[in-house]
Order: structure tokens, then C-alpha cells, then sequence
């Protein structure tokens, strides 16, 4: 390892020189969605293949049940806070009271103890009609980036179970950002090629993007030769299927 090291640091001081290599290509982000609440699946708003844009409706997931659970909560939260309200009317006359010398110590203990008390309970009934609402909206599965739709793991009326398993419904992927992986010969390895720009071709094909890693650990590139990995992060347009091999060339010094 010390040995690798010392090499690498010894080339890496050298000067870049032109550099071509075949690379495969794959998202630069693909995202497996799945539901954060236990639902059928009332609609599948989308079809493989199809571009969709950010927040854009995938899925929806059947809300009886989690409306009914969010009306129960509002109506406990509605009946809570009247009682706290009036509970600090008390507390406010007990303490009047106890200020003029008409009411004895243990009866105010008595009203702060009831409107902490109310006070509880209503911040309970609310925590719980916030998580009521928040579940509701998780019935919705939007798109958080813009992208094509890979996958759809779930059919209409399927019941989705996240305390059995934690399914994915949904896979999209940025199919405008992509990263190409190479295998860099290791006589070649160079840590100025970080953030270099780079040419990528695919056929008449021509796109620009930079060098994002270069790898510090050897692998056995063409015919067992020594290499390591280096990742170009560049932009297509969607012109490009992930899977694909194409050229990476990087201009020398």
C-alpha cells in the first residue's frame, strides 16, 4: 500500500497527456420511492419511459382512512383547546384571589395543576393532528427531481403494507446528468485530472463534462493491467440511455 501510494504521488506530479478511454454510463441519480403510510393504491398517474417534471403526481394512495384519522385528530384538538382556555381563566381569577388574601395556597396549586394539566392535553391534540395531517399528505407521491420514470413496482388497488416491508413503488432517475466510468491505467493516473474537462462522444454525438473522482485503489483494467477508476459527470439532454459505452477523452497539458 505504502508502495501504491509513493507510485501514485510520483506519476500524479507529472504532466497530463492526452487521454482517451471507453467508458459505461449510468444516472448520475436514480431514486427508489416508496410510501411512508400503510394504503391502496387508488391511481398510477404515470407509465415507464415517460419524462416527468419536479413534483410532478405520480401516485395516489387511497385516503378514507387516513382522513378519517385527521378529522378525528382535529375534531380532540377542537374539544382541547376551549378546556385550556378556560382553565387559564381560573388560574388567572385563583391567583387574583390569592394576591388579596381570599384563597389559600393549596387551592391556587390546585388551579395550576389543572391548567398545566389542560395545557398538555391540548399541545398532545395538536402533535397528533399535525402527524394525522402530515400522513394524509404522504398520500401523494410526487416527483422530487425531473427525470423518466425507470420503474413501477406497484399496481392499482394493491395494498401497500410499510409495517411488513418498506416496498418501492416508484423509480425515476435524472436522465439529464450522467456519470461515465472508466478504467484509468495506472501509468496514467494524475491528480491534476480532477475537475479537468473532458469530451465525451457517443457516435457524431459530442458532450462536455469534467473529471468528478479519480480512484485510489488498483484494479485489473485490460488484460489484467493495473488501473483504477475515474468518473466524468457530464449533461445529455436525455439523449442518452444509461448502459451505454462511449469515448472519454481528455486533452493533455
Amino acid at each position: 500500500m505504502r508502495f501504491l501510494l509513493t507510485l501514485l504521488l510520483v506519476i500524479g506530479s507529472s504532466p497530463v497527456f492526452a487521454i482517451d478511454l471507453d467508458a459505461r454510463i449510468d444516472f448520475a441519480q436514480r431514486l427508489e420511492l416508496n410510501s411512508s403510510v400503510s394504503a391502496r393504491v387508488e391511481s398510477i398517474h404515470v407509465a415507464i419511459g415517460q419524462q416527468v417534471a419536479q413534483n410532478e403526481l405520480l401516485l395516489t394512495l387511497g385516503t378514507t382512512s387516513l382522513q378519517a384519522g385527521a378529522d378525528m385528530a382535529r375534531a380532540e384538538a377542537d374539544a382541547a383547546a376551549p378546556h385550556a382556555e378556560n382553565m387559564a381563566t381560573e388560574l388567572e381569577k385563583a391567583r387574583e384571589l390569592f394576591d388579596r388574601d381570599s384563597l389559600a395556597m393549596v387551592e391556587l396549586q390546585h388551579a395550576e395543576q389543572n391548567f398545566a394539566i389542560a395545557e398538555a392535553k391540548l399541545r398532545a391534540a395538536r402533535a397528533k393532528l399535525a402527524r394525522a395531517e402530515y400522513l394524509l399528505s404522504q398520500s401523494e407521491i410526487r416527483a422530487p427531481i425531473a427525470g423518466i420514470v425507470l420503474a413501477i413496482e406497484a399496481g392499482r388497488g394493491q395494498y401497500i403494507n410499510t409495517r411488513v416491508s418498506n416496498q418501492t413503488l416508484i423509480t425515476i432517475a435524472d436522465n439529464n446528468s450522467m456519470i461515465a466510468t472508466a478504467l484509468l491505467p495506472l501509468e496514467q493516473w494524475n491528480e491534476n485530472l480532477l475537475h479537468r474537462k473532458v469530451r465525451i462522444s457517443y457516435g457524431k454525438q459530442s458532450f462536455q463534462g469534467r473529471v468528478v473522482s479519480i480512484g485510489h485503489q488498483l484494479t485489473s483494467g485490460d488484460n489484467n493491467h493495473p488501473a483504477t477508476t475515474l468518473r466524468v459527470k457530464f449533461d445529455t439532454g436525455g439523449k442518452l440511455a444509461a448502459g451505454l459505452t462511449v469515448k472519454v477523452s481528455i486533452a493533455g497539458d
